[in-house]
């Protein structure tokens, strides 16, 4: 196929909807007819034009995703499931749990390598991401697509502010859940589905370097400035006094049954919204929630139990509550 290079000009915008009344797409989201991000840069036509008559992409969705290049300081990747089967109960523990950094081990690759590109594609251009979104199925069978936005300068590839992106949990290596932006399934036809949000996707990222890693790139890229980067450390008693603060004052304000609902959610889901006071949800999400949170909770306790409401029930035990009378209920 042959490609042509547009240069942006006055003209770009009447050329290209001459050439999309020649395509007459209809149907789905059509790059040449629709992106935003097309006309603020150059781009192949014809292999957008390919793109655009290959699968199908919901008008919706290709605004949805078109819209995540607008903002210049992020970049977005995508991680093919492969042979893994997504279910809802797969696609909900990525979303909590973070995506595995696994470095291609089957391929060869190193476990435990902090470089984003051993796991995730990155793209600078919409039409090159909608094709390969497209065409993800031949990966392996892949059921789908991950979709990732972090802040370049994250990951050494601007200069800026830089924040570790990953964690360890069971010594393995994974991407935070904040960086997860969603789901899209796709089939062998290129047919692609509804954009499934994460809800743990935030655009402030908040956590501090306590426990976390950063990734290599960013590293060599701060060495070069001639800044080190350093990771501090919290032990485990201050994690769990944090922890504490938070269930006590949750206890006071809406009961034993609230607050042991918001210890529930905060292990399943990483979720701290049913804990009391915005102090407490912010430093559980900055030094608690990624982490091993049953093992916080077992800290200083004689818990055998695997059981996450034994350990919810010994947890409670053990943490004095007082109410506003100053006695301990």
């Amino acid at each position: 196929m042959k490609i042509t290079f547009f240069k942006k000009s006055k003209n770009l915008s009447k050329l290209r909807s001459k050439l999309v009344k020649e395509i007459g797409y209809e149907h789905g989201y059509s790059i040449l007819r629709s992106s935003e991000s097309l006309k603020e840069h150059e781009y192949m036509f014809n292999l957008s034009k390919g793109y655009d008559n290959y699968g199908y992409m919901s008008q919706e969705l290709g605004e949805e995703l078109d819209g995540l290049f607008l903002d210049d300081s992020y970049i977005v990747g995508i991680h093919r499931t492969g042979y893994t089967y997504m279910d809802e109960a797969t696609i909900n523990k990525i979303f909590n749990e973070g995506l595995i950094n696994n470095g291609h081990i089957m391929s060869g690759g190193m476990a435990g390598t902090q470089d984003i590109e051993k796991t995730v594609s990155l793209f600078y251009d919409f039409p090159i991401l909608n094709g390969q979104l497209k065409s993800a199925h031949g990966y392996k069978g892949s059921e789908g697509c991950l979709v990732v936005k972090i802040p370049k300068s994250y990951l050494g590839k601007e200069d800026g502010e830089i924040k570790p992106i990953y964690y360890k949990k069971d010594s393995t290596i994974r991407l935070l859940p904040e960086f997860i932006y969603g789901y899209i399934p796709t089939n062998e036809n290129g047919v692609l589905g509804d954009m499934i949000h994460n809800p743990n996707y935030r655009e402030i990222h908040e956590l501090e370097n306590v426990n976390l890693l950063y990734e290599d790139s960013a590293v060599i890229r701060a060495r070069k400035n001639g800044v080190e980067l350093k990771k501090q450390e919290i032990s485990l008693d201050v994690k769990y006094e944090i922890l504490s603060k938070a269930y006590k004052e949750t206890y006071q304000k809406y009961g034993k049954k609230q607050a042991e609902h918001a210890l529930l959610e905060l292990i399943n889901k990483n979720d701290t919204q049913y804990f009391t006071g915005g102090n407490n949800r912010t430093n559980l999400r900055k030094y608690i929630c990624y982490d091993d949170i049953v093992r916080i909770m077992c800290f200083g306790i004689n818990v055998d139990s695997k059981d996450i409401n034994s350990i919810i029930t010994s947890f409670c035990d053990q943490v004095n509550v007082v109410d506003i009378n100053n006695k301990t209920i």
